[in-house]
């Protein structure tokens, strides 16, 4: 029997009976096969899924097969019916330091070998393969003790903040530049990209890991942030030190512009769950898509992801389910429910849909939100998440199915890699064996992917912002000409240029020349420090932020400085979260609805004011610096001001809190017993001091039950 008939049998064996045992030769027959490939190892885990339908010598010959494609955590449960040599196998792959019972599987086993080996490894495998438990591994073995751990985003920093919290309590993790190592111990820096750039004292780093790796790919950036350049450079920052390496991603078969490393490549199709994809092929804007996803969700009873484009799809599909799906309101989620309405608008379909038992998980969405959302939906409460890229990236979730309700990624069609790396979601180890996925479009084309690393691969394209920041010695010698012609407008130093390598050089010109032409007003305008206290000082710099970025600020809805300022003075002068949002509902244009009025609100917060105009803001700083100092003039300085910008006015280290997943209308409650503190440690030893007495707190149950949830892993 070939792959597809043995698949189909054991598929009937429930409903039509047939001959267990035939269809377990079949199967061993196509695992002893020297060529099985992933087939073998697929159906082994189909079988795996009908284990009460055999019996004891059946279940023996299954077990035995389990052991064959290296699955042993499948055998944990079945260890005292296993022979002499099972057993011996099993021990052999046991993992040391972490849980007790923990056990690696095949790969795991080998790419933990060769990093215990001094190898640097690039391991390329589906998100079920657990490639996250290597690290945990090696980390155990307290053999370095400086480590750093680059993740994509803060939600995966958290993640593993709280995985690692759980196993390892005498380490020192750091996740925020307040943080300092400490001797004597194990140092695990968990950073995204930015934070690694920032930090100066990881230049002893014995140990770093790089996740998502195939973001390093400028071709993967798709909204053009600059993120690829930061992760190429956080690379070559840690690399260049010498210091050993582990990156992971999936689906990836081939790197290239890594050749000045020495590194074992696996570009493996290891999977430790069978999967079954139904494609539909529906019509992007036909009402039968609609009705298939409404099917679907009412008749899907186990835990479910539904992947949409972008916050603006997820908000349309969450409208469907609120208004059309039939769902009744979930006990357990009422409290939280009534708690997002007052913190945040009661119209934001976030509120309403989590009230019936749906999370919603995009990036309008705050952290701390969506930290407890991937909680309630692990812990069972709620059996479905409408989600975007932000949660298919990483985000460790149990679930048996997902839906694809659209295949575009932000605006382009999403391509294959996208495709396979949404569909391995689907799909628990030992708890779902065969994950479901419901695809509503036609598939993409299925296609291989080459990750390319921009720094070994300098071209006439290359960034300027990426070669800005190399040293003399990693440039080519088109890279060396292009930054010298770059470089060579005598208005910037090409120190500023290279400290603002995220904005285009003649932008910066630009402002630069500006601040030139309107001396010396320019002079009395941006000659403040700290804190603009004239209204003129801070509209100018709005005027300069806008020229600077000001198209990107019209995806916002913001079309000019004015605007820009009126936002900005709104939190930091009002600091009224839900006025603020009920002003973007009231406001809003006739064919927009209130939720994607909030989303977009949210989204600005996130992506400008916590993130890009701070930095923005110190770009102008830097030039003004410049051109002040170049003509003897004592120039302003607004780092403050970026940094209350960032933090939304308020005590950075209140704002730090809601990557521990307490948010900051929960943490201003109660800062009087967390403030004053020296750093974001001493903060966090109050918190866990507040562990025992969280009762006390004048806190709403939800609140309470959140900070307990918070606080035990923090």
């Amino acid at each position: 029997m070939n792959y597809d008939t043995i698949k189909t049998k054991l598929a009937q064996l429930n409903s039509e009976g047939g001959s267990p045992v035939d269809v377990l030769l079949a199967i061993n027959a196509l695992v002893n096969r020297s060529n099985s490939g992933w087939e073998g190892r697929d159906l082994v885990i189909r079988a795996l899924d009908k284990f009460s339908l055999f019996d004891p010598v059946e279940q023996s010959l299954l077990l035995n097969m389990v052991r064959a494609v290296g699955l042993f955590p499948y055998i944990t449960p079945h260890l005292s019916n296993l022979g002499l040599s099972d057993r011996l196998a099993y021990e052999a792959h046991r993992v040391e330091g972490v849980e007790q019972g923990m056990v690696f599987h095949h790969l795991q086993a080998h790419v933990f070998s060769l990093i215990m080996e001094g190898r640097n490894v690039v391991l390329s495998a589906s998100t079920s393969v657990g490639k996250s438990l290597v690290i945990d591994a090696v980390l155990a073995q307290r053999r370095f003790k400086k480590v750093v751990v680059i993740v994509p985003t803060i939600a995966l920093i958290d993640e593993t903040r709280r995985r690692l919290v759980r196993r390892f309590k005498d380490f020192n993790l750091i996740t925020h530049p307040s943080q300092q190592a400490v001797a004597e111990t194990t140092n695990v820096y968990l950073l995204t990209q930015e934070r690694v750039l920032q930090r100066p004292d990881l230049t002893d780093v014995e140990f770093f890991v790089l996740d998502e790796f195939y973001k390093i790919d400028l071709a993967n950036d798709s909204e053009q942030s600059s993120r690829a350049v930061d992760l190429s450079l956080a690379f070559h920052k840690l690399a260049k030190t010498g210091a050993q390496f582990y990156m992971l991603g999936p689906h990836i078969q081939r790197i290239s512009g890594l050749e000045g490393y020495e590194y074992h490549f696996i570009p493996s199709d290891y999977s430790t769950v069978a999967v079954d994809i139904q494609n539909f092929g529906l019509s992007m804007r036909s009402e039968e898509r609609k009705e298939k996803l409404l099917e679907l969700v009412t008749t899907l009873r186990s835990p479910t992801l539904i992947y949409c484009q972008s916050p603006p799809s997820a908000n349309r599909v969450a409208e469907y389910l609120i208004e059309d799906a039939g769902l009744a309101p979930v006990p357990e989620t009422q409290e939280v429910a009534a708690w997002i309405s007052k913190h945040y608008h009661h119209e934001w379909n976030v509120a309403k849909a989590i009230s019936l038992g749906v999370g919603i998980h995009h990036g309008g969405v705050p952290r701390a939100l969506q930290q407890y959302i991937v909680k309630l939906f692990n812990d069972g409460v709620i059996k479905r998440i409408i989600c975007t890229s932000t949660m298919i990236e990483g985000v460790n979730t149990s679930a048996e199915n997902v839906i694809i309700y659209d295949r575009r990624l932000n605006k382009p069609k999403f391509d294959y890699f996208t495709y396979k790396n949404i569909s391995g979601r689907a799909g628990r180890m030992n708890k779902y064996f065969i994950g479901k996925v419901f695809m509503l479009e036609a598939p993409p084309l299925e296609e291989g992917l080459t990750v390319k690393y921009p720094i070994g691969l300098q071209d006439e394209k290359s960034p300027l912002g990426l070669l800005l920041q190399l040293d003399n010695e990693y440039l080519t010698d088109v890279s060396r000409r292009r930054l010298q012609e770059a470089c060579a407008n005598p208005v910037l130093s090409p120190a500023t240029l290279t400290e603002n390598r995220h904005i285009p050089i003649d932008r910066q010109v630009e402002v630069a020349e500006t601040i030139i032409r309107d001396l010396p007003r320019s002079r009395a305008l941006l000659g403040w420090k700290g804190i603009p206290e004239q209204a003129n000082q801070f509209n100018y710099l709005c005027e300069l932020v806008y020229s600077l970025v000001g198209g990107n600020l019209m995806d916002y809805g913001i079309a000019s400085s004015s605007q820009l300022a009126w936002h900005i003075n709104e939190l930091r002068t009002q600091k009224d979260l839900p006025g603020y949002l009920t002003q973007a509902v009231d406001k809003r244009q006739e064919d927009e609805t209130a939720s994607e009025a909030i989303n977009l609100r949210l989204k600005f917060i996130r992506n400008m004011v916590c993130f890009k105009l701070p930095r923005d803001i110190m770009a102008i700083n830097k030039i003004q610096a410049d051109v002040f100092i170049k003509r003897g003039f004592e120039p302003g300085d607004f780092s403050f001001f970026a940094e209350q910008l960032e933090n939304l006015f308020l005590d950075p280290l209140l704002t730090a809190l809601d990557e521990y997943g307490i948010p900051t209308q929960i943490s201003t409650q109660i800062k009087h017993r967390l403030l004053p503190s020296e750093n974001l440690n001493d903060l966090l030893a109050k918190l866990r001091a507040l562990a025992p007495r969280l009762g006390d707190l004048k806190l709403s149950g939800f609140e309470k039950d959140l900070m307990s949830w918070a606080v035990a892993e923090i």
